[in-house]
């Protein structure tokens, strides 16, 4: 009967032992799914957080691409605008000299004329000069000493023939005058 109440009791507290170790077994696997689906839940934001990480290196990158563009665009437009301001100068240096020349030319033209003597100058409503000897020269009118006394005759007044009007490029309309003009353009032009 010892036997059998120590086997009894053996079988009871084996049955204890298996019982308290199928809890333990339980609860431990319980806590390790838990665990587990904890594990599994941080993967699944590390994978949106990582998704979303390469959803921005890829906008990034392409933002980076575009810059490039506009750098290299940059580039070209700040070669062509180096490009048109050397051209710009080289043309202002060159309408520059051309209007200096002319000036020097219209120049040399008027004073090698001064003293000139001319028998006879015919003008449009006014009777004709007789032996008009020039003795100044400006930019918009002839001076001449002649036989009745001395004459100044303007360009806006159309008082001086045309002919002189282009031999000493005279008045508003003139070439230099037009090429100063010119000069000065360009110059505020490249203040802008």
């Amino acid at each position: 009967m010892f036997e059998f109440r120590f086997s009894t009791l053996l079988k009871a507290l084996l049955f204890f032992a298996c019982v308290l170790g199928g809890c333990d077994y339980l609860h431990t696997l319980d806590k390790l799914k838990s665990d587990l689906a904890d594990l599994k839940a941080e993967a699944d934001t590390a994978r949106e957080i990582a998704e979303l990480r390469k959803q921005e290196w890829t906008e990034l990158k392409a933002a980076k691409d575009k810059l490039a563009q506009v750098n290299a665009r940059l580039a070209e437009i700040n070669r062509q605008r180096d490009l048109l301001d050397a051209r710009e100068r080289k043309l202002t240096g060159e309408v520059k000299y051309m209007a200096d020349s002319l000036a020097a030319a219209v120049e040399k033209v008027r004073s090698s004329d001064i003293g000139t003597v001319i028998p006879e100058l015919r003008l449009i409503g006014r009777p004709a000069l007789h032996n008009a000897k020039i003795f100044k020269i400006n930019d918009d009118s002839i001076s001449f000493l002649h036989e009745d006394g001395v004459a100044n005759l303007q360009v806006k007044s159309d008082e001086l023939p045309q002919d002189y009007v282009l031999k000493y490029d005279l008045g508003p309309k003139s070439i230099h005058n037009g090429l100063n003009r010119l000069i000065s353009e360009l110059r505020v032009g490249a203040t802008k």
